[in-house]
């Protein structure tokens, strides 16, 4: 007997009817494949991860914000602020601006954590990204105010914590908060040697949740974060023995997936800007007087021409150029 909520058995499935015209759809989720030489979900390698999709301005009553989504892990962040700081909280800082983070986990992320096992969960990531944050972040230049990120774990498939802080240095990119550059990161596991002839154990890139649960005692995690364009750290934390042989290809590994992962975190803001950009000079092209125009066209390089002669479209045309360039170009 199933339970409430999941696939039925295999005996218990109904067929769907194959006919020459449509098929009848079916609620049922697909079975992941899992092939003989790697034994991972999808038939990923060991050094292999899972596709990212990114999108910013996800919610939109927030400054900034930004959805990810890795495989089955989905995370939104939001940005709130800068507000006015309180007095209490000036007089302990140092002339300088505020960030506070917070993640939460949605009640049906995940099956197998209780309540209290992502409470607990939520104050570890909460601190490490704030410390990861603030170190990135000019709060020098933000005087007496505060920002407030929050972060949502929609679903938890593994990897969060380096998935919630590039979800978070996206949304404080979306916000435009000065920053030194954005923050990308990725997950490496290692399990255990099984034998004499294993003697570095195996490692594996983006562990699922399934993964992580299945990895044998003794297992380690190593989560890295860097600053792509600079190729600075920003983030380094680990769990379990790490030989020094292994604990530098797991480093190098997640380098490489963090660059990645920055330079599609990178592609989605100049996506972002070049939309804003063809929105405001169809606006302005429109503003000119053009009856004939449609909003909704796309854009040519000859209507950007065009509306670049004139003074209120070209204000429209640079504002967001100047958005990203001053920033983050």
């Amino acid at each position: 007997m199933t339970l409430i909520g999941e696939p039925p058995a295999a005996a218990e499935r109904w067929e769907a009817p194959r006919g020459i015209g449509h098929e009848v759809n079916s609620y049922l989720p697909a079975p992941w494949k899992k092939t003989v030489q790697s034994g991972r979900p999808g038939g990923r390698r060991p050094e292999e991860t899972r596709p990212c999709n990114l999108r910013v301005g996800a919610v939109p009553n927030a400054v900034g914000s930004a959805y990810l989504e890795l495989g089955c892990t989905k995370i939104v962040a939001s940005v709130y602020g800068p507000r006015q700081m309180a007095e209490r909280m000036h007089q302990q800082s140092k002339a300088e601006g505020m960030l506070f983070v917070d993640i939460q986990f949605a009640p049906f992320s995940t099956r197998e954590c209780s309540r209290e096992d992502n409470e607990k969960r939520a104050v570890l990531y909460s601190s490490i990204l704030q410390s990861t944050l603030e170190s990135v972040v000019l709060l020098d230049r933000y005087a007496k105010t505060m920002f407030d990120v929050t972060v949502l774990v929609l679903e938890d498939d593994g990897a969060v914590l380096t998935s919630s802080l590039a979800a978070a240095s996206l949304a404080l990119a979306h916000a435009k908060v000065e920053m030194k550059d954005l923050i990308a990161g990725a997950s490496v596991h290692l399990a255990p040697a099984r034998g004499i002839g294993d003697a570095r154990g195996t490692i594996f890139l983006d562990c699922t949740r399934e993964e992580e649960r299945a990895l044998p005692d003794g297992s380690a995690v190593l989560h890295l974060g860097i600053c792509p364009s600079r190729g600075l750290l920003c983030l380094l934390h680990s769990a379990g023995p790490l030989p020094a042989q292994a604990f530098e290809q797991m480093t190098l590994l997640a380098k490489e997936t963090a660059e990645t992962v920055g330079a599609a975190m990178r592609s989605c803001l100049e996506r972002r800007v070049e939309h804003r950009i063809a929105k405001r000079a169809r606006l302005a092209g429109y503003q000119l007087g053009n009856a004939d125009a449609d909003i909704n066209s796309p854009i040519t390089a000859e209507t950007i021409v065009e509306a670049a002669d004139d003074p209120v479209a070209e204000d429209a045309y640079m504002y967001v150029a100047r958005d990203f360039d001053d920033g983050y170009g």
